[in-house]
């Protein structure tokens, strides 16, 4: 895995795999989620963010980080990476795809024997000026319901007041990929990009739970603008 130690001196990203990450997730992905699952886009506020980002979602499917790549902004894809957990992902074909099809980082769910904190490697790609994908409920849960936020959103946004917070809701992927499947299945969806919120000294408990409400309150307004139609 890359060493994302700030002080040490990194490769900037190609121009080349910039277009890749443009031609794969805003052609490619894009038209996969918008014609053939029919995935339906909403956007709370349409500001482009030109700087890092740390964006929030609820987790149900292995769709879900392919998903929020193509909210993306072009010239940022390349510079975003969704957290992935090392311990599901961390060998074999799986560990590949993830570094290099969805420019994941993969850490421990925990603090490792060495006492290394992957919320510094976190901080640590904030500190370079990545962009980070999080899933707060830690791993994929109950089919269209949430899980209580983790406070790894609440660590890092307090670490770097200013840095915009954006939630996200996804609805229905889960039905598109259930657990245990490998074929994709055509069920519709929804993805609501919420306004970003933006912390400056809030403690990390208050940073998690107003995340977590901005998420599970764009999850009430669907359900219930669904219920008008």
């Amino acid at each position: 895995m890359t060493d994302l130690n700030p002080s040490k001196k990194r490769k900037r990203p190609s121009l080349g795999k910039q277009i890749v990450f443009v031609l794969l997730y805003k052609v490619f992905w894009r038209m996969v989620f918008g014609l053939v699952i029919g995935l339906k886009y909403i956007r709370q506020d349409k500001a482009s963010l030109d700087g890092p980002v740390i964006y929030v979602a609820n987790h149900n499917s292995h769709l879900d980080a392919m998903a929020l790549m193509t909210v993306v902004p072009c010239a940022r894809i390349h510079l975003t990476h969704s957290v992935a957990a090392q311990d599901f992902f961390g060998s074999g074909f799986k560990r590949w795809g993830m570094l290099h099809l969805v420019n994941a980082v993969l850490i421990s769910r925990s603090r490792k024997e060495n006492g290394e904190d992957p919320i510094e490697q976190l901080d640590a790609m904030l500190v370079a000026g990545r962009s980070l994908i999080l899933f707060p409920e830690g791993t994929r849960g109950v089919p269209g319901s949430m899980g209580d936020f983790k406070r790894g959103v609440g660590h890092l946004a307090s670490r770097h007041p200013g840095i915009p917070v954006v939630p996200i809701y996804l609805d229905g992927l889960y039905r598109n990929l259930p657990k245990g499947r490998s074929m994709i299945v055509p069920f519709g969806g929804t993805l609501v990009v919420g306004k970003p919120l933006v912390f400056s000294n809030e403690s990390v408990d208050e940073i998690t739970n107003v995340t977590q409400v901005a998420v599970e309150t764009m999850a009430h307004e669907l359900k219930n603008a669904n219920r008008l139609t």
